[in-house]
């Protein structure tokens, strides 16, 4: 029995994109509220733009970068901070993923490893299909740094688990 630990961030890559979303959105709508405030939607505007108008396109066009940058700096901050620790146990037949509380174990030839395509620059995902059950696991992004990410070890030692479609020898001269 060999054991490795190895960590994973416990959100999906479905949260991650709903959530840049909604910053973005929340972002979009911060700006709007800013011009509104600084009186761009009004039809009496500020003195100060009216005698300056280089600086109100400056200021208007300045806005949307940052109103997209920043809601994707948190996000990107709080979802990095979302690592687990699981566990994987292999033996010669089987192998035990300890993640979450519970173990799923794995019988030799059942496990079908998916790397979905395309793959985000900031993590790696995988998909772990099982008779009964799919699991995704994603990257940490604590460990994005390091050269070897535990769970890339984790799942290139869980990959000899992996149902083999091997080709049935036909006897054609059976008599």
């Amino acid at each position: 029995m060999r054991k490795i630990n190895f960590r994973y961030n416990k959100n999906t890559p479905t949260l991650l994109h709903i959530m840049v979303i909604i910053g973005i959105v929340i972002g979009i709508l911060l700006c709007y509220e800013f011009l509104i405030y600084l009186g761009f939607a009004s039809t009496n505007e500020p003195q100060y733009f009216k005698d300056h108008p280089k600086h109100a396109v400056y200021l208007i066009f300045g806005l949307i970068p940052i109103s997209m940058l920043v809601p994707f700096w948190i996000v990107f901050k709080f979802w990095s901070r979302e690592d687990e620790e699981a566990e994987l146990e292999l033996y010669d037949d089987y192998a035990i993923l300890k993640m979450k509380n519970e173990k799923i174990k794995i019988q030799k030839g059942e496990l079908e490893i998916k790397f979905p395509q395309p793959q985000a620059i900031l993590y790696t995902t995988y998909i772990l299909k099982l008779p009964e059950q799919k699991i995704v696991l994603v990257g940490s992004l604590k460990e994005k740094r390091k050269s070897k990410l535990s769970l890339n070890i984790a799942i290139k030692e869980l990959s000899a688990y992996e149902k083999r479609k091997y080709l049935k020898k036909i006897n054609l001269f059976k008599q």
